[in-house]
């Protein structure tokens, strides 16, 4: 706990006990005085939380209503992009069925086979067995 009135700050201390490990007792703690500002600045304290986070609440709105409408505009985007209606198209450009179809064709034609072992089997797994702590 911090207090800024430094006469404050001295009276805790004071009440502290021991030399090397100083502890407050709860007791002491429950007489020491706290000032409470005037119940006009209560009010007022109170009044300016509320209006900001009046504030944040409406930013936080304005954020969510942000994204929703970034989501639905991206589903837009991509639709039209898929439909073809996203960019003028050359009607000589073939259709994206047949280039998938010949990227797919060329991938599997480059495809790597998987290592074997150095016999050309495939390795077994290990079991655990040998010496204590090896795989």
């Amino acid at each position: 706990m911090r207090f800024r009135n430094p006469a404050k700050t001295q009276e805790i201390i004071n009440k502290a006990h021991e030399v090397a490990r100083k502890a407050l007792n709860l007791e002491d703690v429950r007489t020491a005085t706290v000032a409470i500002p005037p119940l006009a600045e209560q009010e007022e304290i109170v009044a300016e939380v509320e209006r900001r986070l009046s504030v944040a609440e409406g930013v936080e709105a304005q954020v969510e209503a942000g994204l929703k409408r970034a989501a639905r505009l991206r589903q837009a985007i991509l639709k039209r992009a898929f439909e073809g209606r996203l960019v003028p198209q050359d009607p000589a450009d073939e259709p994206a069925e047949t280039l998938l179809e010949r990227i797919r064709a060329g991938r599997a034609a480059t495809a790597k086979p998987k290592r074997k072992g150095r016999s050309g089997t495939p390795r077994p797994a290990r079991t655990g067995g040998g010496q204590p702590g090896l795989f």
